[in-house]
């Protein structure tokens, strides 16, 4: 789902320093870092609902979230909308083993990516064993949260599934109780990823307010009052439904 953060792109992480690493120890090799010094990849901003690529596409390119939030989907025959992921800042998304793309691709909001040619990507991990490594785990991440995503929809009740999804949008971001989550999705999106309706997501929304577990100042933000409680309740523990 929202994918560990890699190490910020050189264009971006202007005036962020580096760590001295003793003599004896060789600098770890990232995607960014040596893409950045290879004048690989190319930074490009989408506006709020423009498409960044569509399922079938052929999958050229794989992408890094700098500002903003892209969503993944995937259009059923009936004309349901599943969302499978958010990509937030500091994620990677778009890797694929086949020759296509297996979801749509949309900004969320405006949208800042930096656009990485597959091939150069794959002739990064040929030659260095650290990059390889960093695209592995990234992989490893991806169907890990694709597995909970699955376990989420076909045993989790709503008010769990809610919960699981701010707990794990407050992971992400590092936040703890009493501080604020801006939500850059809307209620329709949230309810396509957690596969509810968004009266439903609404609603549980509202109970978890009326709990005093969140507070809910506007539409994109909701401030957590009781992290261990909202734990408890995407655990299903608490539940009443």
């Amino acid at each position: 789902m929202f994918q560990s953060n890699l190490a910020q792109s050189s264009g971006y992480a202007a005036g962020h320093g580096t760590k001295t690493l003793s003599s004896s120890r060789k600098p770890k090799a990232c995607i960014n870092d040596i893409a950045a010094q290879r004048k690989i990849g190319a930074v490009i901003n989408f506006g709020r609902g423009k498409t960044i690529f569509s399922d079938g596409d052929d999958s050229e390119y794989s992408y890094k979230v700098i500002e903003g939030a892209a969503r993944l989907s995937k259009m059923m025959l009936d004309g349901r909308r599943q969302i499978a992921e958010f990509a937030l800042p500091g994620d990677m998304f778009g890797f694929e083993y086949g020759d296509t793309y297996a979801l749509t691709a949309e900004a969320v909001t405006p949208v800042t990516v930096i656009r990485y040619h597959r091939t150069h990507i794959e002739r990064l991990g040929d030659e260095f064993s650290d990059i390889r490594q960093e695209l592995m785990a990234h992989l490893r991440h991806g169907w890990t949260s694709a597995q909970a995503h699955l376990v989420m929809l076909g045993r989790q009740t709503a008010k769990e599934r809610v919960a699981a999804f701010l707990i794990t949008l407050s992971t992400h971001r590092g936040l703890k109780s009493g501080q604020s989550l801006n939500l850059p999705m809307g209620r329709q999106d949230i309810a396509d990823y957690l596969g509810l309706t968004i009266e439903t997501v609404c609603r549980t929304l509202t109970d978890l307010k009326v709990a005093h577990v969140i507070g809910i100042p506007d539409r994109h933000r909701i401030v957590i009052h009781n992290m261990n409680m909202l734990e408890e309740l995407a655990s299903g523990e608490d539940s009443e439904d």
